[in-house]
């Protein structure tokens, strides 16, 4: 009897456990339907497959009131059919030793518990879970891309790479794109501007309307007159500069040039009024270009004389200081430069540039002395009359020819001053193209300074300013007040 009983018990625990599940699951499906799992790798698939099998093994039943019921259908457990009443009776055993012991039926199936559990049983084993599961950081998940397109995914932040070649053409490497020497169209740069071996383009126009694009060098003379970085205004424009052929071109090309001022025809070498006395005839006096200058210099002052006047320039002085050295040695020192208020320019050199003294040798246009002497140049005293027209372009007038006689040193002929008409055997440059050195006062490089080497006998002794100097400064401020 105690046999029994036990077995009814566990019949009625087991389906009572049994209608407890099913209730717990039909309710969260019917509370809340968890959304459609993501899709999972093929061996995931695998296994969901299996558990629903393992589920659908169970014979749960379509609805509560089945469960619930009491009828003939089986839910599982130990079949009703197969209660035994009274003594229970053994089944017949099998003597044939061969043959295994049948197996009992299970409600389960056998299968690999999975890595991960499914939604529906974490669901069911955790009803107060949120509906979307957190994915676990160490279960590794197949990529859904192939290798092929994972290549193609590329970080916005990444440097953007060179664009590849279509298949379907045959990359080839890029041709070096051809450097002109200089374009021949225009002007690219000015005359001024020098490439790295020191050279400009040639400023002469070729019989094609083109601008030459032969490259040529300066000499010191003009190197030393006017820096390769002027400024390029009209004031101070750059230098024009002509190669071998056009050199000839220009001047062989004509004696002299109209002026804008009365056009009146002025020739490049003609004579001077300033010397024309009754003591020395038309043969014998200067002209504006000395033919002992050389060829460029003759050129650039051509080139400034034949230029018209600039609305910016304005009147003013040229003066002469004397840079004086503690020592007296073999070289003599003078600034020529000019100013449109000449006393202040003087009281601002000894300020600037105050580490040597700065006596006057004299300016232009002088003041003639009421007395009719020489009209004084001591500091405080001088008394500047009228103004000279065309200040700037007559400093650059020059600062052209000193330029060229410092560079050659052709005022060392003994023959000196020599006939401008004439060449000179000194007439070649002999400077060793040694550039200024930056004043040690205020830094800067002033080419207004030349430096000649004195005369040390004869009648020229000591005559730096009156034989050289001066009669270039009176010569060519008679042609800017003549026809500028």
């Amino acid at each position: 009897m105690s046999k029994a009983y036990a077995k009814q018990k566990v019949k009625e625990l087991t389906e009572n456990l049994l209608t407890k599940i099913v209730k717990s699951v039909e309710k969260d499906d019917e509370d809340e339907r968890p959304p459609e799992p993501p899709p999972k790798p093929s061996y995931m698939s695998q296994q969901a497959q299996g558990l629903a099998h393992s589920f659908n093994t169970l014979n749960l039943g379509s609805s509560s009131a089945t469960v619930a019921g009491s009828g003939n259908s089986f839910i599982g457990g130990f079949h009703p059919g197969y209660a035994v009443t009274g003594n229970p009776v053994p089944p017949p055993l099998h003597h044939a030793s061969s043959a295994p012991p049948p197996l009992m039926p299970s409600p389960f199936s056998s299968y690999s518990p999975p890595k991960q559990q499914s939604l529906t049983m974490q669901m069911a084993l955790h009803p107060g879970t949120s509906a979307t599961p957190v994915r676990p950081s160490s279960a590794p998940l197949a990529s859904p891309f192939s290798p092929s397109d994972l290549e193609e995914i590329r970080p916005l932040y990444t440097t953007p790479s060179k664009p590849r070649p279509s298949a379907g053409k045959v990359s080839s490497p890029q041709r070096p794109t051809k450097v002109e020497k200089i374009s021949s169209s225009g002007s690219p740069s000015t005359p001024s501007t020098p490439n790295k071996e020191g050279k400009v383009q040639c400023a002469a126009t070729t019989k094609t309307g083109k601008r030459c694009t032969r490259l040529v060098s300066s000499g010191p003379a003009l190197a030393q007159a006017i820096d390769d970085d002027s400024s390029g205004d009209e004031l101070e424009p750059p230098l024009e500069r002509f190669c071998f052929q056009h050199t000839k071109e220009v001047l062989g090309g004509q004696t002299g040039c109209f002026t804008q001022k009365n056009g009146e025809f002025v020739k490049f070498n003609g004579v001077c009024h300033l010397y024309r006395t009754p003591t020395h005839s038309n043969d014998m006096v200067p002209d504006y270009i000395p033919a002992y200058l050389q060829v460029e210099t003759q050129l650039a002052l051509r080139i400034e004389m034949e230029r018209s006047r600039s609305r910016s320039d304005v009147d003013g002085y040229i003066y002469t200081f004397e840079i004086r050295e503690k020592k007296h040695g073999p070289i003599i020192k003078l600034k020529v430069g000019r100013a449109v208020n000449l006393v202040k320019r003087i009281d601002e050199w000894a300020k600037q540039c105050g580490s040597k003294e700065q006596i006057l040798r004299g300016y232009y246009p002088p003041q003639d002395d009421q007395s009719g002497g020489q009209p004084s140049l001591m500091k405080g005293r001088v008394k500047p009359g009228a103004k000279a027209p065309c200040c700037h372009r007559l400093e650059r007038l020059i600062h052209l020819e000193l330029a060229d006689i410092v560079a050659t040193r052709v005022y060392l002929d003994p023959k000196w001053p020599l006939d401008c008409k004439q060449t000179s055997e000194f007439a070649t440059a002999t400077s060793d193209g040694k550039k200024r050195e930056c004043c040690l006062d205020c830094g800067s490089m002033h080419k207004e300074i030349f430096e000649f080497q004195r005369w040390t006998k004869g009648d020229n002794e000591n005559k730096e300013w009156e034989r050289i100097v001066k009669p270039i400064i009176e010569r060519w401020a008679e042609f800017v007040e003549l026809y500028l």
